[in-house]
Parts: structure tokens; sequence; C-alpha cells
């Protein structure tokens, strides 16, 4: 099981337990419609887990779909710094007096050595919100900086009020967001993405860290940046490891947050809308490069036609008759590379539409779906679903299915095609 199996197993799991709760409360024996509704988000979260955790096997290699990707990326992820600024927020004006507040409450438990360094770190936080855009931490800084994160939650651990905690609370938010962000960049500019999980991981934290930033921008008050925005950035420190290892209740309590901030998006949608994103970029340039290939097609078969044409009246002369059997050559090529690339676009553009379907069922309702008049397809998820993690998981390729089974994928996928098309749009110009 890969680590966004994992993940997505956790939020199941969950979810079972609260339905079991509601279930045994006295929400009686669930209907056949209801029935069929779990089992198809299952058959989806199921599907969309192992098309995460085996993508290469539907979309070729991630340094290819990344090199596709990677420009997007770069061009609107948020800066180190951002527009976080420290002065012209409303937040700031109280931060002084709840800052004393705070320290008062760290000296009160005469620990001298810890308020000392909360002060160190106060100082720097209020510094480095003043010139976030400018601000990039070199391996030095990042090594204080993750010194910092330790002897503020030592010192908030240590606080006896939720008051005291809040004073200080806003130099952790600006020292992890820093350090979050730096890590980010270091990816970028290596540019060495290892595989889908990682990209999502990537991709996900770089949304946490949009959502914590916009806390920044918009609160009122200071009481605004709360523990959620400490717990969004560590978890997106954690999400960038090598190695990541997120436990089953932070994963239940981000995808808690995510609900509240992300218009009722669960984790898993969240998550997952990048790889439908990555995948729709991809088919976009596929379907480019079909175009060109036809037009190469349509000229070469002109060319063949002109000469043909006037062979039929006169004599060709040596140079127009290599010219010919050269043309008839790579008219024959470029047919078939364009045979060859409509077969691949229309198993990209099965797989990524199918993907769309199966976070919709993950992110809507029954009664959305059947408001919709669309609730038919819940029939053929658990099938559809099947299918693919076939394909995932025994590396089967699109011409290895049956005529029937490429017709149940494809008639499932143009259901969702607009929708899926519409969703990269929207999170492409979410990043502007």
């Amino acid at each position: 099981m890969g680590f966004w199996s994992s993940v997505g197993s956790a939020i199941s799991s969950a979810a079972s337990s609260v339905s079991s709760a509601v279930s045994s409360v006295g929400r009686g024996i669930a209907s056949a419609a209801s029935a069929a509704w779990d089992t198809a988000k299952s058959a989806a979260s199921k599907a969309v887990n192992w098309m995460a955790d085996e993508a290469e096997n539907f979309v070729g290699k991630v340094k290819d779909v990344w090199a596709t990707v990677r420009p997007h990326v770069i061009n609107f992820a948020p800066k180190v710094a951002g527009v976080i600024r420290l002065i012209p927020h409303p937040w700031a004006q109280a931060a002084a007096s709840a800052i004393e507040a705070g320290l008062a409450g760290l000296l009160a438990l005469e620990n001298s050595p810890i308020l000392k360094k909360i002060e160190q770190a106060i100082i720097w936080a209020s510094n480095a919100a003043k010139h976030f855009r400018n601000m990039y931490m070199t391996p030095k800084d990042v090594k204080e900086a993750e010194q910092r994160q330790k002897d503020l939650q030592e010192a908030m651990d240590a606080m006896k009020t939720e008051v005291q905690r809040q004073s200080i609370r806003f130099a952790a938010v600006i020292n992890d967001y820093v350090l979050v962000q730096t890590h980010i960049q270091e990816i970028l500019e290596k540019d060495n993405i290892k595989d889908f999980s990682h990209y999502l991981r990537l991709r996900a934290t770089q949304k946490l860290l949009r959502a914590a930033e916009k806390t920044l921008n918009t609160a009122r008050t200071l009481d605004e940046i709360t523990a959620d925005d400490s717990f969004l950035l560590r978890v997106g420190a954690d999400l960038l490891a090598e190695n990541p290892n997120l436990s089953d209740a932070d994963t239940e309590k981000l995808d808690a947050i995510i609900k509240r901030r992300f218009n009722g998006k669960s984790l898993v949608p969240f998550v997952f809308e990048e790889l439908i994103c990555a995948w729709e970029t991809k088919l976009q340039n596929m379907e480019a490069k079909w175009n060109q290939l036809n037009k190469e097609a349509a000229k070469l078969k002109r060319q063949v036609k002109e000469l043909e044409v006037k062979m039929q009246i006169e004599s060709l002369t040596s140079q127009e008759e290599a010219e010919l059997v050269d043309l008839k050559n790579d008219a024959k090529n470029t047919t078939y590379q364009l045979t060859q690339q409509a077969e691949e676009n229309r198993a990209m553009q099965s797989y990524v539409h199918a993907a769309e379907g199966f976070l919709q069922v993950l992110e809507k309702t029954a009664e959305q779906f059947e408001e919709e008049g669309r609730d038919y397809i819940v029939d053929d998820v658990a099938t559809v679903g099947r299918l693919l993690v076939e394909c995932a998981q025994h590396g089967k390729q699109w011409n290895e299915l049956t005529e029937e089974e490429q017709s149940l994928i494809t008639d499932y996928a143009n259901i969702f095609a607009e929708d899926s098309k519409k969703r990269t749009q929207e999170l492409v110009e979410a990043e502007v």
C-alpha cells in the first residue's frame, strides 16, 4: 500500500466508524440505494488511490508529466514570503500587547532560558514578516528555523491558557511558513520529483501553505491565527519529507480542517484533483501533438496527390520520382504515428475523465447526483473502478481491454469530460 492509499484508508476507516455509530443510534438498516452508494464511494476511493500510487502505469514516467506541469507549478506557486507583511495587517495592531502578556506568562513560570529564546524568535518573526518578499533560507537558516520551531512549541506547551499560547503562535506560523516555503523552493530548483506520490505531496503542501497565508492576510485580530494554521504548516513540512509519516489521528484532523476551509471538500479530493490537473495538462499536450501530426499527414497526402496527378499527364523527372517515393514513405509513417497517437489520446482521455468521475463520487452525495440527473452512474462506478485498478496493478494496457470494457470506461469518462477540464481551469485560476 502506497502513502496516499494509506491516507485514503484512514479516512475511509474513520468515515465507516462514524457511519456505524450513527447506525447503532437508530438510523436502522440502510436502504438498497444507500448501500449501492456506499459501495460506489468505496470503489471510487480504491480506484483513485490505486491510480495515484500506480500512476506511471497509466500515463508514463512522472518526469514526463512533471516536465509538462512544472512551469505551471513554478509560475503560480506562492514565492518565499509571498504577500504577508506585518505592519499593514489589522491583527498586528494587537500583537504587541498580546505578546507582552504571553511573555509575562512565561516569566511567571520562571523559565528564563526558554523566555530568552522566545524573545529572540519573536524578534526574528517580526522582522521577517516585514520583508517576506526578499526572504530565502540558507541551510544554516533552516537549522535555526527548525530550532525556533521546537522552542516555540515548547513555550506554547508550557503556557497555561490559550490566550498566552495565542500571543506567540503568530511567530510559529511565520517561522513555519518561511521554512516550508523554502523546502518547496528547494524541490522546484533541484527539479527532482521522484514519483506521483511525491508530486501530490508537493502540491498538497503548496495548497496548505496558501491556506495559512490567506489567514495571515485576512485576519482582523490575532485570535484568528489559530492552532489550525500552525497544524497545516506542520503537516506540510511532514509531507515534504522523503518518507512522510502521517498518523491516522493527524490524517483525520487534516481532513476536518480542509472540510472547514475548502467548502466541504475532503482530504482525498483535495489531494487527488491535482493528479487530474496534471493528467489533463498532459492530455492537452497529447491532443496538440495529434493536431500537428494531422496537419503534417494532410500536407504529405496533398503533395503525393499533386505528383500522382502530374504523372498521369506527363512523365516525372527522376528527381520527382524519387521525391514521390520519399513522400509516400513519409506519409505512411506519419499516418501510422497519427493512428498510434489517436489511440494513446483515447486511452489517456478515458483515464483522466474517469478519475474525475471517481472524485465527484467522493465529493458529492447521492442526492446531488440525483438532482443532476446522473444517479445512473452509480451502477458503473464499481466496474469501471475495478477495470482501472486491474490496469494499475497488472500493467494492462488500453488495447488489452476488450471492446466492451473499453466502451464502458469511455462512456463513463465522457460523462465527466467537461467537468475535468473545468476543474483544471479552476485550479489554474486559483493559483493566480
